[in-house]
């Protein structure tokens, strides 16, 4: 007998025993937390995660972590996280820097350095103050420093052991001297004993907890060991520890679900507690120094270690077996064992009872294709690619030979020695180790024979088909008149056969009819399934978005999402072992408790969590007033706590422009709108979990967008009748402007004709009587002295002189070698009247280019008869005149100048008044008029001045006129 069961135990080899720890999502820098070295944890009111750490204070919205800082802070690691009564997070430092959060900021409310000279110091809230201790010798200090005054006072208490204590309905609960339990009121500053129990004096550290609000107090020795733990009620009570915590040092606790979490330096360990005893019922990363650890609002629980960062185990009943990948085929063979089957050919067995895997050397090392245990007859029926055996529980071995191995599907128990083999050239029975019969020969997916009706049931690439169990009968179940395909079956307690499609859902059948149809449309997550597995009135379905309970009676779905722990939708083999559910995908086989896993997570209400207006950052208001050259507008929404977005997506709903909800693309949590119209919108938002088909809404944002002034009604009106204006100040305008350069015209017409008087009165002034009788009488002396000739030549020269005076009037200018020719003329015949005669010089400038230059008609003539007619007239000798054409180059102009000797505008003046009273000289006059026609009408720049010269006896000497004319 020893020896049989020697043998049967070679034939197991032991492979692993798993802790069965849960699921554990490990951060790290690549998740955006950059520090291994964590130290505290804390969630404040709004369900936001703080970390104090080795490389600072960090926050995690539900969505990223981000780091807080101030410009002042001495170090960088932070400590002793703690809420105050306005619900604001504070935290410390080694420097004695005590900083809050407020406005998303970290601020700075004091430095103590000065007093806490580099030590740890933890701090409590007493009301409106601040409460720290100090380790002063013989006796600690404890000071209170006022919130808003920040007036520093100490108070006459002795704080003993490591931290400040605890505040408990105002009042202040610590351990002082001799180890007592005392509490402090600030009110009426006076303290009361509460405990005198605790006598420990090895005990060096201390630790005050607040569970269920009840005093928890944890105390160790120097060297964090032989711990002990305290619980305060009515009455102090020590409870009995397992030596496992007690070997370690313990760092943190806390409590949920009368669970018991202590963070020590050897993991997480979970305790319950009865009768002042507290059991390990768990223990989660071993050998890992747990710093703090707690549940968030979603029911994560958050582990920090002082050197592997962050841990995050979504659901404590979801625990990891094994890491075998390869499963293909799982098979129950009672409520504590299970038959495991790989790709690989390896045949194993897993006991949940002594949580055990082991190997099954019977195994052939060939892909196992499926595995049916039979319960009456205690064989297990083996089909891979390469064998096709039963073998029983005394390890016994009876091949079943087919035609061919490599292709089996699925097979299926009948009764106690009949099997059913689905295979890919067709559908096999056999009894015992003899084949017995041939059913189709056509490619088989999966086949089931059912235990609460007489019917088998094999699916086939026509469809699925119903036999009796004496294969008499055979009929095609249909839906709809459709065919049914399937490749997974299993039957409830109620009889009803479930058979999972490809992506139509689960249909139920009995009676050979479908009664029951489960899909997206009653509660299915996706209609496309992996597989399925029955356990009484429970069918569990695995599809890409989870695993689902589906109670068959009420008809009522749960799930387990990656939220859950599911790491991987790729599940396909879930058997039920009683109360425990094991599953296997492509990165592990898994197991969890059916009843306990199921967790009531409150959907966390959606909030905006930044606003971007045309690409840049704005602060999140619940009212914006927008122009709309503004109106690109983006929202990004969050919601609190760590989850998992495969099962979450957002809707929106802008009241005044979308008519019913929209829903963003999965996994994306921001709206953004590129343009608005003009109007006033209401943004509401929500969060749906598709897994449990809930909702919940989030606080609305009212958007007025107002239209640009241009883009206004009253704007275009005004524009409207600024144009008109505009058009009919233009028209007045262009009016004006030819109205007046019309009244140019007519007075440039006038200037004109001036002009042509003035020019005429030149003329007249040039053939005045006198000049034209003085020219006749001396053509009349020439013949009356018979001088024939000379009277004939000087009347040539005379009517040449009348005609070019003629000819010169019709015009404006002429050129200046005209005017010399004329003037010379002139000149020469004045000469022969003068009475005495005169000497005259007409000099030109060669630089002068007479054939190009012109000058106003008849202009130069009358300045010189002037110097004539009044400067050398009435001088009876020596007369002189000079006229002279230069370039001026200064001023680009043609210079004249006319110099006489005579007798000056003086006495000519008075020899004028004497001869004629009140006689102005035409030919003058008419020159000043006429320049200033020139200079107005023509924009000339003609200057003319006339100089009297004197000899340095102050006696006259002569006249100069000087004239420019532009060129």
């Amino acid at each position: 007998m020893k020896k049989s069961l020697f043998h049967i135990y070679l034939l197991f080899i032991f492979l692993d025993v798993y802790a069965q720890e849960p699921i554990a999502i490990h951060i790290s820098d690549k998740d955006g937390f950059p520090d291994n070295e964590v130290y505290d944890l804390l969630q404040d009111k709004k369900g936001n995660i703080w970390i104090a750490a080795n490389k600072g204070l960090f926050k995690f919205d539900g969505k990223t972590f981000t780091q807080l800082t101030h410009p002042k802070k001495q170090g960088r690691s932070f400590f002793n996280l703690t809420l105050d009564p306005k619900g604001r997070v504070w935290c410390n430092n080694l420097a004695g820097q005590f900083f809050y959060v407020e406005d998303n900021k970290l601020q700075l409310f004091g430095n103590y350095q000065n007093i806490i000279k580099g030590a740890y110091t933890d701090f409590v809230f007493l009301k409106d103050k601040l409460a720290f201790k100090i380790y002063t010798k013989p006796i600690p200090t404890t000071f209170v420093i006022d919130l808003k005054t920040k007036e520093k006072k100490t108070i006459p208490i002795n704080v003993r052991g490591t931290t400040m204590g605890l505040v408990f309905d105002d009042k202040l609960l610590y351990i002082s001297e001799k180890f007592k339990i005392k509490s402090y009121n600030l009110s009426t500053t006076s303290d009361s004993l509460i405990s005198s129990k605790i006598n420990d004096n090895r005990i060096t550290f201390s630790n005050l907890y607040r569970l269920k609000n009840k005093l928890w107090i944890i105390r160790s020795d120097e060297q964090h060991l032989n711990t002990q733990v305290y619980k305060f009620e009515k009455d102090l009570q020590k409870l009995a520890i397992p030596q496992e915590i007690n070997t370690h040092r313990v760092e943190g606790l806390f409590e949920s679900d009368c669970n018991y979490y202590f963070s020590t330096s050897n993991g997480l360990y979970i305790c319950n507690e009865e009768n002042n005893s507290l059991e390990i019922k768990d223990h989660y990363l071993k050998g890992v120094f747990v710093t703090k650890s707690l549940i968030d609002v979603n029911n994560n629980l958050w582990i920090a270690t002082l050197d592997n960062s962050i841990y995050i185990i979504p659901n404590e009943q979801l625990k990891r077996l094994s890491e075998i990948s390869d499963v293909s085929v799982l098979e129950k063979k009672n409520d504590t064992l299970c038959y495991i089957g790989t790709s690989s050919g390896s045949l194993l067995e897993y006991n949940k009872l002594s949580n055990s895997i082991q190997k099954n050397t019977f195994s052939d090392g060939f892909y196992i294709r499926s595995l049916s245990y039979n319960r009456k007859a205690k064989r297990l029926l083996y089909a891979s690619d390469n064998s096709l055996f039963t073998l029983d529980n005394y390890r016994k071995k009876e091949n079943i030979e087919i035609e061919n191995t490599s292709g089996i599907k699925n097979t299926s128990v009948i009764n106690d020695s009949t099997y059913i083999i689905s295979a890919a050239n067709g559908v096999y029975v056999t009894q015992g180790i003899n084949y017995k019969n041939r059913i189709t020969f056509k490619r088989a997916y999966t086949c089931l024979s059912a235990k609460f009706s007489d019917m088998i049931y094999v699916s086939d690439v026509d469809g699925l088909h119903a036999y009796s169990k004496d294969l008499s009968n055979k009929k095609e179940i249909k839906i709809d008149d459709n065919s049914i395909y399937t490749f997974k079956m299993a039957e409830s307690a109620n009889g009803i056969v479930w058979v999972s499609t490809y992506d139509n859902g689960v249909y139920g059948i009995k009676n050979d009819v479908v009664v029951k149809k489960i899909n997206e449309d009653n509660g299915l997550a996706s209609n496309y399934v992996n597989t399925i597995s029955a356990y009484g009135n429970d069918l569990w379905i695995a599809t890409e978005k989870g695993v689902q309970r589906y109670d068959i009676k009420n008809g009522i779905f749960k799930i387990l999402t990656k939220q859950d722990g599911i790491n991987s939708y790729a599940i396909k083999h879930l058997e039920v072992l009683e109360n425990d559910v094991i599953f296997s995908s492509n990165i592990g086989l898994y197991s969890f408790n059916k009843h306990s896993i199921f967790k009531e997570r409150e959907l966390q209400k959606p909030y905006v969590r930044s606003v971007k207006i045309r690409e840049k950052d704005t602060l999140v208001q619940s009212n914006y007033i927008l122009p709309q050259e503004f109106s690109n507008i983006q929202f990004n929404f969050n919601i609190k706590g760590f989850h998992s977005n495969q099962s979450i997506i957002y809707q929106y709903f802008l009241e005044g422009l979308d008519s019913d909800w929209k829903t963003l693309t999965r996994g994306s949590d921001y709206l953004n709108y590129n343009s608005l119209p003009e109007g006033n919108f209401k943004l509401r938002y929500r969060i749906i979990d598709e897994s449990k088909n809930i909702s919940r809404e989030g606080d609305s944002i009212n958007i007025q967008i107002t239209l640009p002034i241009y883009k206004t009604e009253w704007f275009r009106i005004v524009s409207f009748t600024f144009i008109i204006l505009l058009v009919i100040l233009y028209y007045k305008r262009i009016t004006k402007r030819l109205e007046a350069a019309q009244r140019i015209k007519l007075e440039k017409a006038e200037m004109n004709r001036d002009l042509i008087f003035s020019q005429l009165e030149n003329l007249r002034s040039q053939m005045n009587p006198h000049f034209i009788f003085n020219a006749l009488n001396s053509i009349q002396d020439y013949i009356i002295i018979n001088e024939k000739k000379l009277a004939r030549e000087y009347l040539v020269r005379f009517a040449r002189l009348i005609r070019l005076y003629l000819d010169q009037s019709r015009k404006k200018e002429i050129l200046l070698e005209d005017e010399l020719s004329t003037l010379k003329l002139y000149l020469e015949l004045e000469q022969e009247r003068f009475e005495n005669g005169f000497d005259y010089e007409v000099n030109v400038d060669d630089n002068l280019e007479l054939s190009s230059i012109y000058i106003p008609s008849l202009f130069i003539q009358p300045y010189v008869e002037n110097a004539l007619k009044h400067g050398l007239l009435h001088k009876t000798e020596d007369k002189k005149l000079e006229v002279s054409f230069t370039k001026d180059y200064e001023t680009k102009s043609l210079k004249c100048i006319i110099l006489d000797n005579g007798i000056g505008r003086k006495a000519a003046s008075k020899i004028k008044e004497k001869r004629q009273k009140g006689h102005v000289s035409f030919a003058t006059s008419a020159n000043q008029k006429r320049v200033k026609l020139l200079n107005t009408a023509m924009s000339k720049n003609i200057q003319v001045k006339i100089l009297d010269l004197y000899d340095k006896d102050g006696n006259s000497i002569g006249t100069k006129v000087i004239i420019k004319l532009p060129l």
